[in-house]
């Protein structure tokens, strides 16, 4: 190939890759100036970065976690928490990497978040604290609980992930690494946290009534997905090629406090049949099955959700 035609076509791929990075640029500052309802409240200053928060109610303190979908953050309890908060002291938050927290260039795992669990409560609520995790942050509420115990009083899980799910393995530090890079990793997450793939992830496998599926719906996991910068690609790398995952049936089985467990009747990537898992062992917890619901039991039947967690601490 003529040195013409070299130059010419590295000319081609560097203005592609420029216009890539601009589109995706782009993408974030749109969300972020078009976000109807962007509500900033208090931020932590963690070891990671700062972690985004809510404080509201008064009373006996409760965290609330979110699940690890795209766009997981602390708006999926948005039918919960003005309601908990008429009786206790409501923490929500975003984790880090995610939502409107800071997003450092770190490997996501489960002790990095079982270890953040425990620093916020240590040093922003204060006193043990109810937690109620959602889906994959069930994995670090039961590790916290488990090595932590003196800061988890009860423990409320939603479809919690670690009982059959698969562990990182070594090729897939390659895939993570990849997703990592700046432009690569970028376009895939925004390809995959679009309206469309958000609206389609909800109808499959979030919620059970297609109906629910609104544009507040949508919305609320679009938004948080690009809430600060695109460097929200490191935790995503981090879900997508497992790091975050844990087996926690060990740690599970050898808590000594309050457990409630509650699972959507109709969840299809964490299957109904894991929660008997549970069952044997612990026994002696507390299982409730959310009919006509999938992965958010607490938003698509919040009412119901929000008076099982007020009858869980008696002040």
């Amino acid at each position: 190939m003529k040195l013409k035609s070299v130059l010419k076509l590295i000319g081609v791929l560097g203005a592609s890759v420029g216009s890539l990075a601009a589109i995706n640029k782009g993408i974030f500052a749109l969300a972020k100036k078009n976000n109807p309802e962007i509500e900033y409240g208090e931020y932590y200053e963690w070891k990671y970065g700062q972690v985004h928060y809510k404080k509201i109610g008064c009373g006996k303190p409760i965290l609330l976690l979110h699940s690890l979908t795209i766009g997981g953050s602390h708006c999926e309890f948005t039918k919960n928490i003005e309601e908990l908060s008429k009786k206790y002291t409501v923490y929500a938050l975003d984790l880090p990497g995610f939502g409107y927290s800071d997003k450092p260039k770190i490997t996501y795992t489960a002790f990095t978040y079982a270890s953040f669990i425990n620093d916020f409560i240590t040093e922003i609520i204060g006193e043990p604290s109810m937690v109620v995790a959602s889906n994959g942050s069930g994995m670090f509420a039961t590790i916290a609980a488990k090595l932590f115990s003196q800061n988890v009083t009860h423990l409320t899980l939603i479809s919690p992930n670690g009982i059959s799910d698969e562990m990182a393995k070594n090729s897939d530090f390659y895939r993570r690494t990849i997703l990592e890079l700046p432009l690569y990793g970028t376009t895939i997450y925004n390809y995959h946290s679009s309206k469309r793939i958000i609206k389609q992830f909800l109808l499959s496998d979030g919620f059970y009534a297609p109906e629910k599926v609104d544009k507040t719906a949508i919305d609320t996991f679009y938004y948080p997905a690009h809430g600060t910068s695109t460097n929200v690609r490191y935790a995503y790398a981090s879900f997508a090629t497992k790091y975050m995952n844990m087996d926690i049936k060990g740690y599970f089985e050898n808590l000594h406090i309050p457990i409630c467990i509650i699972w959507g009747e109709e969840h299809t990537t964490n299957p109904i049949e894991n929660m008997d898992i549970l069952k044997e062992l612990q026994p002696t917890s507390e299982f409730y099955i959310f009919e006509e619901t999938k992965m958010f039991p607490h938003y698509e039947n919040a009412e119901e959700f929000n008076s099982l967690i007020m009858g869980k601490m008696q002040d």
